[in-house]
């Protein structure tokens, strides 16, 4: 284990990195995971429309991470279009913390692999930043959405 065991890397609050707190549905989440290369999973599209102050904001999937298998070997499609609903953080003040634990395997140059520290807790703990905004993000009611729910 490490010197500075149980210290927080406080980089992100000098920094003042401002994020987004999105729950997503699990069937996104797990399409995600799915990634590869650049682990580009889909665009962000956020639109104001006039000067109404509230911009719409939706995400649209990658179309080689809609094919999910299904039971059966029945492939569905996931839906690729999903809006958001934007919520205020509400006088709440939120963080995203990441954190590396020291019980991951490390390879070696000699091709073996050791476990350091097994159990011992995280290794580093750093502060990516503080919640600005939170979001829903929803799945839009289409045909591909309902064979899904089934």
């Amino acid at each position: 284990m490490s010197e500075k065991a149980g210290e927080v890397d406080l980089t992100g609050a000098k920094q003042n990195t401002g994020v987004w707190l999105v729950k997503v549905p699990k069937y996104l989440s797990v399409q995600w995971a799915k990634a590869t290369g650049r682990g580009d999973v889909g665009k962000l599209r956020i639109c104001k429309k006039g000067n109404q102050g509230k911009p719409e904001v939706s995400f649209t999937l990658n179309e080689e991470l809609t094919v999910i298998d299904g039971i059966e070997d029945k492939t569905v499609s996931a839906p690729r279009d999903h809006p958001f609903t934007m919520q205020s953080v509400g006088g709440q003040t939120l963080a995203v913390f990441t954190e590396n634990s020291s019980g991951q395997s490390e390879e070696r140059s000699d091709g073996s692999s050791s476990v350091s520290g097994a159990g011992a807790g995280p290794d580093k703990i750093a502060l990516e930043g503080v919640v600005v905004q939170r979001a829903e993000c929803r799945t839009a009611v289409s045909d591909n959405y309902m064979k899904l729910k089934r």
